[in-house]
């Protein structure tokens, strides 16, 4: 019998939320998609795209039909309140969010990734976006062009070497843990990479359903490193875009 968790009833009353917020709002969301659109001006559209990912505008306003869910994990207590005030800024109004405050990650995670996979079937996408890291503005388009089932942006560790959180190869240290072969320097472009941290990176729902429920754990090293393995072991490939680097903020700053 699994043992109880006082986080069970928590995730259960966090999943009721999601599923019945995102019912309530999806007609909501989509028509005012179409009125975006719709109220263009004739003389201004090239082209759209209408069940792809974006209305291509002459002054290069991007409006993206493709639905997203933006999963925060806000395991940093003094940055959730905060972060929770500007969370309506830059999200689509046919977007989804799902948020959780739980202060272990992994489990946190886990909880977004749940929602996702359960609740949200007609949303193609998951972004997992730590409330601690600051991507460049357009950020979420960029990942987007790539059509990776897989692909994130990047950035350093808090405080000690500061050194990347993107990793060129794997190993097996003597107690049975995975170890990492951290990149000394960023890289150029899109490139494919062993694993990388989750602090910003687009996953599709492909992905996410072939690796099963609650992927990270740290039984054998950090929880991203974890799933990044499980990632791989599914038959999908990661890349990171080298010029989305983001600001990692924090209570861990030294």
């Amino acid at each position: 019998m699994r043992p109880f968790s006082p986080l069970i009833p928590q995730r259960k009353a966090q999943k009721s939320m999601a599923r019945n917020r995102h019912k309530s709002n999806k007609d909501e969301r989509l028509d005012l998609a179409d009125t975006l659109i719709q109220n263009t001006p004739p003389e201004r559209k090239l082209a759209v795209l209408r069940g792809g990912t974006s209305a291509i505008i002459q002054d290069k306003i991007k409006i993206r039909k493709s639905p997203i869910c933006w999963a925060i994990p806000m395991d940093e207590v003094c940055y959730s309140l905060w972060f929770s005030n500007f969370m309506h800024l830059p999200i689509m109004p046919w977007d989804n969010i799902s948020i959780t405050m739980s202060t272990y990650l992994p489990e946190a995670r886990n909880n977004l990734h749940e929602v996702f996979v359960d609740n949200m079937k007609d949303v193609k996408y998951m972004l997992m976006l730590d409330s601690d890291i600051l991507p460049p503005p357009d950020f979420l388009e960029r990942l987007l062009e790539h059509k990776k089932p897989m692909v994130g942006g990047w950035y350093r560790k808090k405080g000690g070497d500061c050194s990347i959180v993107v990793y060129k190869e794997t190993k097996v240290n003597a107690d049975g843990t995975t170890g990492v072969i951290e990149y000394d320097e960023p890289g150029t472009g899109l490139e494919k990479v062993v694993a990388a941290g989750a602090g910003c990176w687009l996953m599709t729902r492909e992905v996410a359903e072939a690796i099963g429920q609650r992927p990270y754990n740290m039984e054998r090293g950090g929880e991203d490193i974890e799933l990044c393995r499980k990632v791989t072991e599914a038959g999908f490939d990661i890349y990171i875009d080298w010029s989305l680097n983001c600001a990692h903020c924090g209570v861990g700053i030294t």
